[in-house]
């Protein structure tokens, strides 16, 4: 499948994107719509989102935050329409290869013990840190996971 990633998004995109958004989390995990607006416009300020489209469509985006000497995955989400096409695998492999050019040497993130993008994000090279009980609220525990770039 082809598709293209800008290493920025427009103002115009930001319902389009956030509706990804409702589609992949839960309430429970989801950001609401004005912190989203701000989580996506602190990243471009910083150039860490990432958005993926499938001709003029938007198929899916990701963001990253600098934590320390480490860049976070914040989230990586692809439309139900687009999975299984390899765009997350492709804006996770962007995001590395920018971040790696700018000299940052690991990538981390944190991803719910339920979910099963852990399993993509293993086959990418990440690798279990360590274990966050309760991280997303009561019983809905975390995995944190790494990757040396």
């Amino acid at each position: 499948m082809l598709f293209s990633i800008r290493n920025t998004f427009v103002d115009d995109e930001l319902p389009a994107l956030y509706e990804i958004e409702r589609e992949c989390f839960a309430p429970a995990f989801r950001w609401n719509a004005p912190l989203f607006k701000q989580e996506m416009i602190a990243a471009r300020k910083l150039d860490l989102v990432w958005v993926a489209y499938i001709g003029t469509r938007i198929a899916g985006f990701l963001i990253a935050a600098q934590e320390g000497s480490k860049i976070s995955v914040e989230t990586c989400n692809v439309a139900r329409l687009h999975r299984r096409k390899g765009v997350a695998t492709r804006l996770m492999a962007d995001c590395e290869k920018t971040v790696k050019e700018r000299g940052y040497k690991e990538m981390k993130l944190e991803v719910y013990t339920e979910n099963p993008a852990q399993v993509l994000y293993f086959e990418l090279g990440y690798r279990v840190g360590g274990f966050k009980r309760n991280y997303y609220g009561m019983k809905l525990h975390g995995i944190s996971m790494f990757k040396k770039l």
